[in-house]
């Protein structure tokens, strides 16, 4: 039934089809006549213009041009005719009677071809009798009597439909300026339209059998379309957990329920807030941002169980409802197993970021009314923020604004060459707080390391340092993050950020070079084609290896402080730094040995053979100003 049905409105509309095509057809015919009518009057009236008021109609004949002039001439036209969308433009006279073209030019190959190859063959003084023209009476009537005139014709090229302009030289003679287009490029043109219009009637069908199809396909899925529609409305498109207004409501039919069965089951609010999402967003954009957020889902999906549910309250927050058999034991279990994931998270190798988490567990009391025991909850995640661990993650965004208000100064400490008297600074970075007062790096250094503003400290720190070495006028080094040096670009940056860096020296504990020593000598000796060198600090306190110390290609190692306090008491201290200076020496490298700051120490060291010193004893990191002043009166060698 439903096939004969169909079969019935396909030849309906195939009917309408064809009435609709040849209506439109008369129609197209008419409009395009209309058309090619207004076309060929404005071509042919600008035709003066085209030929200039030099061209002239006085006693012409077929010697009146060149040949140059004519292909010049025939050029125009043919560049008019494109312009107007006819084929031919041309002018004529009435030559003892007989219709004469006297220039003759159109969008067609033969006269394209013929200026191209700079052949004048009819192109000038071209007579109707020898292109076989039947309009030869009827456009000698036009020139005697007419202003303007239509006529279709025909020659041994074909058909056309032209106009006729009866126009008067400047010299007072009478010609006709007129303009063609084939009638096989009409019937084309005609052609094309109603094309369109057969196939815009067989689309719409088309269209019409598509519709109906899909309009059953529709309702038989309507089950199918409404639950997709009850996810999209009530699921979180990013992360897939509940919305926010269905999870509370959700929350208020458990508790609802609970209370009318007398149900004496805990409930258990875990809420959780990413504490440096803004930063996310910002250094690394929305996308990771939102990466990181469907991270921290993931997380909670893998910590809570499946019959727990998981609301996202707002872009960061998501709270946790956790019902059934538990108690604060069973809580203590979920958090730590929380810590743990988001710990492994982090340590994957590979992430363009880290996730930092504040939460905050509790008990739901039945006395509660749902909105006072969020906003408890809310209170806790906020003081939790300010002053428990995320008051840690947070100081990241006071780092990130301390960078930008120039919080950040450099300090120079003195490094003594007892030898040769040289001076040479190391660059330590300090932050003013403006409301915390002084940060020590201790504390803000592995804060930026666990994100990338430890890029943007090292960034500032080498730009203030190459401006700061002018007045120096001696070298500097300065420490580079571990986790910034194994960034994978890292030498790439620093080249394409800074340019050149003479005179400027990279120091890096041993730490840096475990992941891949190989990576780590590549990096290094493409930052020494710009100047700069390298020390390992700490030198004794990490893992050493002579099998890389001997590849690494560096010119300085430093021996830590740690080594130095006890090394009258400590007979191993004493030991350890006599075999680093031996080592030193052996491959060539200078030694310094940091936190020198008794003369007892100084005179200690200097027999074991160590010769530059830097610490307390020759001075403290003071701004340049002061270290200017200093340097100016030679005061960091006159202990020597």
């Amino acid at each position: 039934m439903k096939v004969k049905q169909n079969v019935k409105i396909f030849i309906l509309l195939t009917i309408g089809i064809f009435i609709y095509g040849y209506l439109g057809y008369s129609y197209l015919r008419d409009k395009e006549l209309q058309e090619i009518n207004s076309n060929l009057y404005r071509a042919a009236k600008n035709i003066p213009y085209y030929l200039g008021n030099d061209y002239t109609f006085k006693n012409m004949d077929k010697n009146s041009h060149t040949d140059e002039e004519a292909l010049k001439t025939t050029e125009i036209l043919n560049e008019m005719s494109r312009a107007n969308k006819v084929d031919y433009l041309y002018t004529i006279v009435d030559e003892k009677g007989m219709p004469t073209y006297t220039a003759v030019g159109g969008d067609v190959e033969e006269y394209i071809d013929k200026v191209r190859d700079k052949d004048s063959t009819e192109l000038y003084w071209i007579n109707f009798q020898d292109l076989e023209d039947d309009s030869i009476k009827e456009t000698i009537d036009v020139l005697k009597n007419k202003s303007i005139h239509y006529i279709d014709s025909t020659d041994k090229g074909g058909g056309f439909r032209s106009v006729y302009l009866v126009l008067e030289s400047k010299d007072g003679r009478k010609y006709i300026a007129g303009a063609d287009i084939k009638m096989k490029n009409l019937n084309l043109r005609i052609l094309e339209k109603f094309t369109y219009i057969i196939l815009n009637g067989v689309l719409i069908i088309l269209l019409v059998l598509l519709l109906i199809s899909t309009t059953r396909r529709i309702l038989s899925q309507k089950e199918k379309i409404t639950e997709e529609l009850y996810i999209k409305s009530n699921f979180d498109n990013l992360t897939g957990v509940l919305k926010r207004e269905k999870g509370m409501e959700k929350l208020n039919e458990l508790i609802n329920y609970n209370n009318a069965n007398k149900i004496n089951k805990k409930i258990y609010f875990g809420l959780f807030d990413i504490v440096d999402l803004t930063y996310i967003n910002n250094e690394f954009g929305m996308e990771i941002g939102d990466k990181a957020i469907i991270s921290l889902v993931s997380i909670l999906k893998e910590t809570f169980r499946s019959s727990d549910k998981i609301i996202r309250l707002n872009g960061d927050q998501f709270l946790v409802v956790i019902e059934g058999s538990v108690d604060s034991g069973e809580i203590i279990k979920l958090e730590k197993r929380f810590l743990e994931n988001i710990e492994k998270f982090n340590e994957i190798k590979g992430n363009e970021y880290k996730i930092f988490i504040c939460k905050v567990f509790k008990e739901y009391k039945r006395d509660l009314s749902i909105k006072t025991a969020m906003k408890t909850l809310f209170d806790q995640l906020d003081f939790e923020k300010k002053h428990g661990d995320g008051a840690f993650y947070l100081l990241g965004n006071d780092i990130k604004k301390g960078i930008e208000k120039k919080e950040f100064k450099i300090y120079y400490q003195p490094k003594v060459n007892l030898n040769t008297k040289k001076v040479e600074f190391e660059a330590l970075m300090r932050w003013d707080h403006p409301e915390k007062g002084n940060i020590s790096p201790g504390i803000f250094i592995p804060i930026a390391e666990k994100s990338s503003l430890i890029i943007d400290l090292t960034y500032f720190l080498i730009e203030q340092v190459k401006k700061d070495i002018v007045r120096l006028k001696t070298s500097v080094s300065l420490n580079i993050s571990p986790i910034h040096f194994n960034k994978k670009y890292f030498s790439e940056e620093i080249i394409t950020k800074h340019g050149t860096l003479k005179g400027i020296n990279f120091e890096l504990t041993e730490g840096a070079f475990i992941d891949d020593i190989d990576k780590s000598i590549e990096k290094m000796e493409n930052l020494k084609k710009i100047g700069i060198n390298f020390f390992i600090d700490d030198f004794g306190t990490g893992y050493s290896s002579l099998s890389y110390l001997s590849k690494l290609p560096i010119t300085t190692l430093k021996i830590d402080r740690s080594f130095v306090i006890n090394m009258f008491e400590c007979t191993e201290n004493m030991k350890i730094i006599k075999t680093i200076i031996e080592l030193g020496k052996s491959l060539g490298l200078e030694v310094i040995v940091e936190g020198t700051e008794t003369i007892e120490e100084i005179n200690m060291l200097k027999e074991m053979g160590v010769e530059i010193f830097q610490g307390y004893y020759y001075g403290k990191p003071e701004e340049l100003d002061e270290v200017i002043k200093k340097l100016d009166k030679d005061e960091y060698t006159k202990k020597i």
